[in-house]
């Protein structure tokens, strides 16, 4: 298993980052088709443009390559997310408002980037490096989503707000994942409509944001 932390190499000059600016974006082009496994550097290099010396000026393969792409990626993905946040804290006003608009933010963020994601994520259970970055980048969008809803605290009724909140959404992720075939099992989304799921999952999280248990 290949866990160097090693990022691209550097461009020296201006053609050679655009060169690989143009690798970066083809990659993520090719990605939103099919999986990285399927997709070979030079069919990257001849969409991009350039010639596979230019790659290997940059990048040592396929698996160092991935790695920069998912840096690029994950900067849009997490600007993506922060607009979203920012969006919702304007138009949404109480826990009625919020629970929806989080759990239809985070799945249609999801679902937009699916296929992307899904090399990430399959790749980073052998990559650590990869594996690493996208928990990360998880974690810190999600915690965007999560602040909306404890700022309703108020009106939460579970004895243990911050604790419902975590469970809530980390069964939302789970849930929209494995539809979105996140995973090494595959999408279920055949089986239902993605809208109903939000529906459903934003009626879930606030049932359970509302209940009181008996002890």
């Amino acid at each position: 298993m290949e866990t160097s932390t090693a990022h691209a190499r550097a461009p020296k000059q201006g053609r050679s980052r655009q060169s690989f600016d143009r690798i970066i974006e083809a990659t993520i082009d090719l990605l939103r088709e099919r999986p990285y496994d399927q997709i070979t550097l030079a069919e990257i290099c001849q969409l991009a443009g350039v010639s596979t010396g230019a790659l290997y000026g940059r990048v040592t393969g396929k698996d160092e390559l991935l790695r920069a792409v998912q840096v690029r990626f994950f900067e849009r993905l997490d600007a993506a997310f922060t607009a979203e946040a920012q969006r919702i804290s304007v138009e949404a006003h109480g826990l009625a408002q919020v629970v929806p608009a989080v759990v239809a933010g985070l799945g249609n963020l999801l679902k937009e980037n699916a296929s992307v994601l899904r090399s990430f994520m399959l790749r980073g259970a052998a990559d650590e490096v990869i594996g690493a970055a996208g928990k990360k980048s998880a974690h810190e969008n999600h915690a965007k989503f999560s602040r909306l809803v404890e700022a309703c605290s108020a009106e939460i009724r579970h004895p243990n707000p911050a604790r419902a909140i975590e469970a809530s959404m980390l069964l939302i992720y789970a849930t929209q994942a494995r539809f979105l075939g996140l995973d090494s099992f595959g999408g279920k989304g055949e089986a239902r409509g993605w809208r109903e799921l939000l529906e459903d999952l934003s009626d879930m999280m606030l049932a359970y944001l509302l209940f009181v248990p008996e002890r």
